[in-house]
């Protein structure tokens, strides 16, 4: 039986399709979550658990280490055959490292494209799965954003970086660009089987962004992952809630950050779209599709 698992990671994103197909199980991984969460590395100890040793296909939506930061621990350790990303590698200038901080990961996300490359795993750029179907038996997951005229800024600030002869105006002009367009650069996934959607993938998208990915689309999935943790309205709206009508509204978030103000907000989700909410922090949620 096919399962998705959306992980305990934190204020962060990790999910985990185990999809059944007549060639045996297939892979599929999310975003891998932040480097640690409470002293763990979950999705390694997930996977390793389960005596998966390959993933078929790795999906990271944007360029946030609580989406990218878990993906070190599988250097040398689990196979990738086909990865998605907003771009490859990125080996930052010395001068940009300090100024992100160490938290960030940045030195760990170019350690674990090192490993990508060298292992020969294929690599996408989001952009270029722009309306592309991946399928694993009676299984699709479509990319539903980003679209085919998208400009992907943060990928280009992000390479902007790059440069090892960035002035300090211009790293900070970048830098900032850079930080400020992420989220709204996220890749949107939808998983269907056969006509029947399952889940919505929003990673940490702006609620523009969704409705830009939902146009021309009638899509009422069993579940969705609500974008960016639950936090800030302006990822999601009620109006969205209402067209999407998910049975379960997924929240990805830790106990530090769950407050009423976001038990208000998620409530009113909820009601807009007759949803049933679930917090990450309440466990790892499973479900059979």
């Amino acid at each position: 039986m096919s399962e998705l698992h959306i992980l305990d990671v934190g204020r962060a994103d990790c999910t985990v399709l185990l999809l059944d197909t007549p060639d045996g199980s297939r892979c599929v991984v999310i975003d891998g979550g932040g480097k640690f969460y409470k002293g763990r590395r979950p999705l390694l100890e997930f996977l390793t658990g389960r005596g998966i040793n390959t993933i078929d296909l790795l999906i990271l939506t944007h360029l946030h280490q609580d989406h990218f930061g878990g993906f070190v621990h599988l250097v040398d350790k689990i196979a990738v055959r086909e990865a998605v990303a907003p771009c490859g590698d990125l080996q930052f200038a010395d001068c940009v490292y300090p100024v992100f901080g160490t938290q960030e990961y940045y030195r760990e996300y170019h350690k674990f494209f090192q490993y990508l490359e060298r292992s020969g795993a294929k690599l996408l750029s989001s952009i270029e799965c722009a309306k592309r179907m991946f399928r694993f038996g009676d299984y699709m997951l479509e990319c539903l954003y980003p679209l085919k005229n998208s400009t992907m800024r943060s990928v280009v600030y992000a390479m902007a970086l790059c440069d090892q002869n960035l002035t300090e105006e211009s790293m900070k002009w970048a830098l900032d660009i850079h930080k400020q367009t992420c989220n709204e650069d996220s890749s949107i996934w939808l998983l269907k089987r056969n006509e029947e959607d399952l889940a919505l993938f929003a990673g940490d998208s702006t609620d523009e962004t969704l409705r830009a990915a939902l146009c021309g689309h009638i899509i009422t999935p069993h579940l969705q992952k609500l974008s960016h943790h639950g936090i800030n309205s302006r990822y999601f709206s009620e109006y969205v809630q209402k067209i999407l009508k998910p049975q379960i509204l997924v929240v990805s978030v830790d106990e530090k950050n769950y407050n009423e103000d976001m038990n208000t907000q998620i409530a009113a989700l909820c009601a807009a779209g007759k949803s049933n909410a679930h917090y990450t922090f309440q466990g790892d949620l499973t479900i059979q599709i």
